[in-house]
């Protein structure tokens, strides 16, 4: 199921003017077009998804607060498609307008992230790593960081991600579509499944709270079900705990209840504030600084000249991750790779059938989430897939589902 309860708090949450529908009357066009909304998409492919999204974004195109929540769901839609620059785009137009320059970052030096945040861990118990949901970008730093800290001694990786207990189903093999919402994602299936194959004990823990009750109540009860499936048994264990947003923000958030109820200091990493974005004149201008200033192609941490993190607000988190822009090949973002071959699509897989989605397997089984997956508008753009020794059996369907033909591609013989 898709997740409206979190899209709808962001609704309710924009204010009202004067001149606008009374609240009673707002709620209930909220909720009759939340309907809507979830009626046109339940169940549907995402290609078929997302011509729905677009067609009701006409028809809220002059109500801003369903109008938003629809550009939410189609960058949402896209960053699941494998389209990670119209992602960008859908969520650039919610928010158009970029952060002024912080000037401090004048005067920052960077650090390669990975290494830094390994070095920093190991005099923590527990590391909080944040992302945005519609850039899968964010949960390659969690996946490059996974050996490092299990080097260091964490066993335990908590997703806010996961559906509830879904950790008691997971397979050895694949990700099912029923663990969660992102996790159909295949970046973020891939990071599961690798943190699975290191030996990490996987913990979900975050299941809402009733509409109503606020941030707290939610927060409360992730810290309540981390207590008693690991720390209550196990107080020393050390865990990665990887969320979203502000979930990491040490002054009200998960991050926050979890201090006060552990009494102890998480590693908090951002990866969410100085980011790129689809288009330049978008990027909160310290990003545009910092990449127009410093020459880095991995990811970064912003430290002082004597190698002390460096956060905008460090009551609320403690590192400052910043991404290089996205480099293509074949028109797939080249951090997507994850150390597996790229190799060109053949359009004739699609046999005219515009969209296709091109998805790459593990085991081919009917509820696996793939392991990577693009969804193909038309036939005269060369495009990508990922693929390695262990998932390499492809799939492609038309937009209704329809498998169109099946095939596994042989990798490139090693020199």
């Amino acid at each position: 199921m898709k997740p409206f309860y979190f899209t709808l708090v962001l609704m309710l949450a924009a204010p009202l003017a004067a001149e606008e529908l009374s609240k009673e009357d707002y709620l209930k066009e909220v909720n009759k077009a939340f309907s809507k909304i979830y009626e046109a998409t339940n169940g549907k492919t995402l290609s078929a998804q997302l011509v729905a999204l677009e067609a009701l974004s006409v028809e809220y195109k002059d109500n801003k607060p369903v109008s938003d929540l629809l550009l939410q769901e189609r960058g949402t839609a896209y960053s699941l498609m494998g389209r990670h620059q119209q992602a960008l785009h859908a969520f650039d137009q919610h928010d158009p307008n970029p952060d002024e320059l912080n000037t401090a970052v004048k005067n920052l030096v960077t650090r390669d992230a990975v290494t830094a945040i390994l070095d920093a861990s190991a005099d923590y118990q527990v590391v909080m790593i944040n992302e945005a949901h519609h850039v899968p970008q964010h949960r390659v730093l969690t996946y490059r960081l996974l050996k490092g800290l299990w080097e260091n001694g964490y066993r335990y990786l908590a997703f806010e991600a996961l559906a509830p207990d879904a950790e008691q189903e997971l397979t050895n093999n694949y990700v099912h579509k029923k663990a969660g919402f992102y996790t159909e994602e295949p970046l973020f299936a891939n990071l599961v499944l690798y943190a699975r194959d290191l030996g990490f004990k996987l913990i979900s823990y975050d299941y809402g709270a009733e509409i109503g009750t606020g941030t707290e109540a939610r927060e409360r009860s992730a810290v309540k079900n981390l207590r008693e499936k690991v720390f209550d048994n196990e107080p020393d264990a050390k865990m990665v705990i990887h969320v979203g947003y502000s979930h990491i923000n040490e002054d009200g958030w998960l991050a926050h209840y979890l201090k006060e109820a552990l009494q102890l200091d998480p590693l908090t990493v951002n990866q969410t504030d100085f980011t790129e974005r689809s288009h330049k004149r978008h990027e909160p201008e310290s990003y545009t600084w910092l990449i127009e200033n410093h020459d880095f192609d991995t990811p970064v941490v912003l430290t002082n000249n004597d190698g002390v993190f460096w956060s905008p607000t460090p009551e609320e988190y403690d590192i400052t991750v910043v991404w290089p822009r996205t480099e293509y090949s074949l028109n797939r973002p080249n951090w997507a790779r994850l150390d597996k071959e790229l190799i060109p699509v053949n359009l004739d897989w699609c046999e005219l059938n515009f969209p296709c989605a091109v998805e790459v397997y593990r085991m081919g089984e009917e509820e696996e989430v793939p392991a990577d997956r693009i969804i193909i508008t038309e036939s005269s753009t060369p495009i990508g897939i990922f693929i390695s020794e262990s998932s390499r059996l492809v799939k492609v369907t038309d937009s209704q589902g329809n498998l169109i033909n099946t095939v596994t591609v042989p990798l490139k013989e090693s020199d």
